[in-house]
């Protein structure tokens, strides 16, 4: 091959891979709806259905699950944000969740739409696996939230949830019944089950465990709450999914907003 034929095949290669990663990294889209603070639905012809990466917002109410405190006004920034505008998509490390929804940044006239929900309040950082290229910057937007008591980190006494989660609300003996479901259940804080270096679990009336993982307790001691000292032996209200773990119903709680002490 001579030199100006390698060299244009050169060329053409790097032409192609330039192509690709441009392609696969960043890519613009209308939005066409918005599902909730972090997920929206895109002009894609393969994939529509987008969820934000770095970030998890409340969760919010529909006809089969309990609303979240915040999760309106999550999910009303966010339209107000993307709703009927382009943005540009750039992907990390996965480009899809279990789900088969598209895991992407969000951009948009410059800004960072999961960064902007952060730092708002309306949405708490979520890193899993290896996507974590804004980690840092969506950290930092989080402890601006917190420095400014905005949404998520501000007075516990005011976090509202929706009047409709009453249609949700299960006593604990019932749990075993609402596997996979997301419910409301009210009880009393009846002991501590385990309490190790990963993680905390309580009890409801031995009936049904909240289960704290170690690195959520941050957001608890934030508002200087304990869960040890300030739930057990009090009622409480648990918005959350139940699952099975070694034969007992459980809802893991990661932050003050979805369990409470009832007066």
């Amino acid at each position: 091959m001579n030199t100006v034929r390698y060299n244009s095949y050169l060329i053409l290669i790097l032409f192609v891979f330039v192509s690709c990663v441009s392609s696969n990294d960043t890519d613009t889209y209308r939005v066409l709806q918005v599902i909730d603070g972090d997920t929206v639905i895109i002009d894609h012809p393969k994939v529509d259905r987008v969820r934000y990466l770095g970030i998890n917002t409340p969760e919010k109410l529909h006809p089969e699950s309990p609303g979240d405190p915040f999760s309106a006004e999550s999910t009303k920034f966010n339209k107000q944000l993307v709703l009927g505008k382009d943005v540009t998509l750039e992907i990390d490390e996965e480009k899809y969740d279990p789900y088969g929804r598209l895991l992407a940044y969000v951009f948009i006239d410059g800004k960072l739409v999961n960064e902007e929900l952060v730092r708002e309040g309306l949405a708490r950082t979520f890193f899993i696996g290896p996507n974590r290229k804004y980690e840092n910057r969506i950290n930092k937007a989080q402890k601006e939230a917190q420095k400014s008591r905005k949404g998520l980190w501000g007075n516990p006494e005011k976090f509202k949830t929706p009047k409709e989660n009453k249609d949700f609300l299960i006593k604990s003996y019932q749990a075993r019944d609402y596997i996979n479901d997301r419910v409301v259940v009210r009880g009393k804080i009846s002991r501590m089950k385990k309490n190790s270096s990963k993680v905390l679990v309580l009890s409801i009336e031995n009936d049904l465990d909240i289960v704290f993982f170690k690195d959520s307790l941050e957001n608890f001691r934030f508002f200087r709450i304990d869960p040890v000292y300030d739930y057990i032996g009090k009622p409480v209200e648990v918005i959350g999914r139940v699952t099975m773990h070694r034969g007992s119903p459980q809802i893991v709680v990661s932050h003050p907003s979805v369990i409470r002490e009832l007066n």
